[in-house]
């Protein structure tokens, strides 16, 4: 007999609580608005492709146009991996045929109103396997090869790995390279660190991680429609004669995952390893997957907010965005960061209504199908590729802002000082500037952002400036999982709201601050300050003398550029054309939907960031000189633009 998941019939225990009254505060006129307004966001699910997402963005569009923000829906038609039909059943051995264990979940994606979908992976390839299983690890080169050096075969098996150490997507292109058939994919129950859901923050032995498994580390967004924008809805198949054709489903296909991939919960994966040989396989134990997950043409919704600037409608812009799609409510990922930058708005809308106006257009972007692949904000930008590069001076990541109020950020160096500014204007919950409390944890720094996250496109592929905000400090299991709740963020991860309110009235301020400095908020000598660090950092794979040419060459750009007044141009671009000078016009060798040629996320981590990847495909192939001198030359360039006479 088969049943549901077991998360699809306990995880329904979130919103028994939060009707129960359980996670209830008192809600009179103290209580703070961002609660209000993040109990009304994940009061329904908001999957993209279905009538959750498209209710998300009538909502998200009505709060902007009552605090007086210009609002326009941005629907397009792009290509999505939804599930109808998942089954997994788990066999002692080969020759057993009834199941010690066994899962079926359907969904509707056209549900009105729309339900929670159950655990999966998005492109997930459909198909039916049966096979023996083995425990991978957390599935990376390095797990398989150990594997094979202690003479086990994992071909024709279903590869059992745990999340963590990379991107899932990675995860799944490994098991297809040395040679499995299927891939399930768990949390590690070690990575609790306190007592589970309901009686704490941390996730049970049903609680499953949903997530993508698409190729983002090549090209995120839309797969059928590689390196230029999906249609708008209404504008027909190729309306201008100009643009490319959608790739045929042999093609897309072709790019896609071949494998079946399901995510299960610890508790399941505890089961199976216990009847693995010494817990690791193969086998004896053997699972069967059934998937059925169509690849189809839905629509999304992107909603974009302006708030017109003194200076006119051709002047420079400043972005910030988050996606407010969810894997099911998402209260924390990201809903957390759609009611921080609707609270932003509200702050910077009440002033509007006073006759404040910024210096500048402040555009706030609401992405759509960011869990499936980058997608709603990947084709808005491909879309808009000429004005993003001619206009905007930065974009301001807020996904999954808040889980605390301790304050940190990745981002592009150059944006550190500005940043500082307006982390000293706002007062921290105990006292003191945001700044202050970032720097009693040590020097304060920006991580170089690699992936996974809504600045792909601006960052990598349109060469504009990019910072990544959060404010942390708690913790939990929730990630990705139907208990990622109301329930969750305000027994939990915000209690009284406090984050949100911070991150709100921080990112008014910053988005003021901005709109304010122009060009100026991009400080060059800073930027290759610290990539003349991290060039130094080299000598290990890049040899010490060619290290040390590297980092002079960013050392002689930040003498030049220091205190040296407005940065010289670069033709085609308006805005931030410190990167758009470095970058790789024709993409990357592998990749040519990444032109940043300073940092990329790795092809196998898929987050993280990997430093100088042109060298370090040049050097696998011979060519690492010819490639250093071209990197040196354009930093040479830039700096002789910014001694020259202008």
């Amino acid at each position: 007999m088969y049943f549901m998941s077991r998360e699809t019939a306990l995880g329904a225990a979130s919103m028994l609580l939060l009707a129960s009254g359980i996670c209830e505060q008192a809600a009179g006129q103290g209580a703070p608005p961002a609660r209000a307004l993040a109990r009304e966001l994940t009061s329904s699910s908001r999957l993209a492709g279905t009538s959750g997402s498209a209710w998300g963005a009538r909502l998200v569009s009505r709060v902007l146009r009552k605090a007086a923000w210009e609002v326009e829906l941005d629907s397009r038609e792009v290509l999505l991996s939804l599930p109808r039909r998942l089954e997994l059943a788990a066999f002692a051995d080969g020759e057993t045929n009834t199941p010690f264990l066994a899962h079926l979940d359907r969904f509707d994606a056209d549900a009105l109103p729309p339900g929670d979908v159950p655990p999966f992976n998005a492109w997930s390839a459909s198909g039916e396997v049966r096979a023996p299983v083995v425990d991978v690890g957390r599935g990376l080169r390095g797990d398989y090869e150990r594997l094979l050096e202690s003479g086990v075969d994992v071909r024709g098996c279903v590869a059992l790995a745990r999340y963590g150490g990379s991107y899932r997507g990675v995860k799944l292109d490994l098991a297809t390279g040395f040679g499995c058939v299927g891939l399930l994919l768990f949390s590690d129950p070690a990575e609790n660190r306190g007592a589970v859901w309901p009686t704490g923050p941390f996730k049970p032995d049903w609680a499953v991680q949903r997530g993508s498994v698409s190729p983002m580390g090549r090209s995120p967004g839309d797969p059928s429609t590689p390196g230029f924008a999906s249609p708008l809805v209404g504008a027909g198949a190729d309306a201008d004669g100009g643009t490319p054709q959608r790739l045929s489903a042999r093609e897309v296909n072709g790019l896609l995952p071949s494998l079946p991939c399901l995510p299960v919960g610890w508790g399941t994966a505890m089961e199976l390893k216990e009847r693995l040989t010494d817990g690791i396989g193969p086998g004896p134990a053997e699972a069967f997957l059934a998937i059925d997950q169509p690849r189809e043409l839905r629509v999304i919704h992107n909603v974009i907010a302006r708030l017109p600037g003194r200076q006119g409608a051709d002047s420079a812009v400043i972005l910030a965005g988050n996606h407010r799609d969810a894997w099911v409510r998402g209260a924390q990922d990201a809903g957390s960061g759609t009611v921080s930058l609707l609270r932003a708005a509200q702050h910077l809308g009440e002033r509007s209504a006073g006759g404040w106006r910024p210096e500048r257009t402040i555009q706030l972007c609401f992405w759509d199908a960011e869990e499936s692949g980058l997608i709603g904000s990947t084709e808005w930008a491909e879309g808009h590729a000429d004005w993003v590069r001619e206009r905007a001076l930065v974009y301001i990541n807020c996904d999954a802002v808040v889980s605390g109020t301790r304050f940190s950020a990745s981002g592009t160096p150059g944006l550190l000082g500005s940043l500082r500014s307006s982390l000293e204007a706002v007062t921290a919950p105990d006292g003191g500037d945001l700044w202050t409390r970032w720097a009693a944890d040590g020097e304060p720094s920006l991580g170089l952002p690699g992936s996974g996250s809504d600045f792909a496109v601006f960052l990598h592929h349109l060469s504009v400036p990019v910072l990544d905000i959060h404010f942390g400090g708690n913790s939990g299991g929730q990630y990705h999982t139907r208990f990622d709740d109301f329930a969750q963020m305000d027994r939990f991860l915000d209690p009284g709201w406090v984050g949100h309110e911070l991150a709100g009235r921080f990112l008014a301020t910053l988005l003021v601050d901005y709109a304010e400095r122009g060009a100026g908020l991009f400080d060059e000598a800073e930027a290759a300050t610290a990539l003349a660090e991290h060039a130094g950092a080299l000598g290990e794979w890049l040899g010490e003398e060619r290290a040390r040419r590297l980092a002079a060459a960013f050392v002689e750009l930040a003498r030049a550029a220091r205190g040296a007044g407005s940065p010289p141009p670069v033709d085609g671009r308006g805005a931030a054309p410190f990167l758009a000078e470095l970058a790789v016009a024709a993409g990357l060798d592998g990749r040519p939907w990444f032109v940043n040629r300073l940092w990329t996320p790795g092809l196998e981590t898929g987050y993280s960031a990997e430093t100088f990847p042109s060298l370090r495909t040049a050097l696998r192939r011979g060519q690492v000189d010819a490639e250093l001198a071209d990197l040196i030359a354009a930093l040479e360039r830039r700096r002789a633009a910014w001694v020259a006479p202008r």
